[in-house]
């Protein structure tokens, strides 16, 4: 028998509710958290049975529960984004109507989370190109060479990258979906909100400083060097990045805009106010 209190095993269990439930609410699946909070219950408890858990010092047990929500939390991610009927896998060219098959006991919370993330894959496929997408789905869906002596080719590699672009896109038009439009009171404003959904730091000042500045020869070579002695990341990697974090900023303030415009009253004075700002996406 475990040498772990029960009442603790329960309650180090339902600590980790929230994380799970963050990790499922990202997929619109909320109503499968009970579903992965009883296979940390059951994991857990045969974890301790079959002395799996070893107190090591420093390490609190809810520590050692923790990891094991987060692991199975990865494998239900993995399946369901291996299944048919998720958005993601949905025909660009078909109907917009939603593949998912809704019961009439679905709650309206899942239906509305299943359409909020329809509107972000959309979004995303949107401003990402017809190829990396087919890469990025490929590579979510197709099997995993697990062997040690596998190393990744170019072609694969690619691929692999393509994941990162569209996971990258899909958080940068989370982002300005989530900005409420009221705030977006002039240009300025607007466009520096949408650096601002850009998904990391570096990919933000790259188009701070190369992007909207619209830099040219010498004087982006100059701004290259001078934000890889600042960042420290070779200059080359951040020419690389340059024309993604111009894709991020387009899809964001894409998004920023249309909801901007909603809000003025004046539809002459609204396009008469965003030209400016479209015209730095050019």
């Amino acid at each position: 028998m475990p040498d772990i209190p029960i009442d603790q095993l329960m309650m180090a269990v339902e600590n980790t509710r929230p994380y799970v439930r963050a990790r499922l609410l990202r997929l619109g699946r909320l109503d499968d958290v009970e579903d992965v909070m009883q296979d940390v219950r059951i994991a857990a408890w045969e974890g301790l049975v079959k002395q799996q858990y070893r107190h090591l010092p420093g390490t609190a047990f809810g520590g050692w529960v923790q990891g094991i929500a987060v692991h199975l939390c990865a494998d239900h991610v993995r399946r369901t984004l291996a299944h048919p009927w998720l958005p993601l896998m949905a025909d660009p060219d078909g109907s917009m109507v939603s593949p998912v098959d809704f019961a009439t006991t679905e709650s309206m919370e899942r239906v509305a989370e299943h359409e909020w993330a329809e509107e972000i894959i959309t979004a995303v496929r949107q401003h990402v190109s017809a190829k990396k997408w087919g890469w990025a789905v490929e590579c979510l869906t197709a099997p995993r060479q697990r062997h040690e002596a596998h190393h990744p080719d170019w072609e694969e590699r690619k691929r692999w990258e393509a994941v990162t672009i569209v996971r990258q896109m899909a958080f940068t038009v989370k982002a300005a979906l989530e900005v409420e439009p009221a705030t977006l009171c002039d240009q300025p404003t607007t466009i520096a909100t949408a650096v601002c959904c850009l998904p990391t730091p570096l990919l933000q000042v790259v188009a701070e400083r190369l992007v909207l500045t619209g830099l040219r020869g010498a004087e982006r070579t100059a701004g290259l060097m001078e934000l890889s002695a600042e960042t420290g990341a070779r200059w080359r990697y951040l020419e690389g990045k340059i024309g993604h974090a111009r894709r991020l900023y387009i899809a964001a303030l894409d998004i920023l805009e249309h909801a901007a415009a909603g809000h003025f009253e004046d539809s002459a004075a609204s396009e008469e106010f965003w030209a400016g700002s479209t015209a730095l996406t050019s």
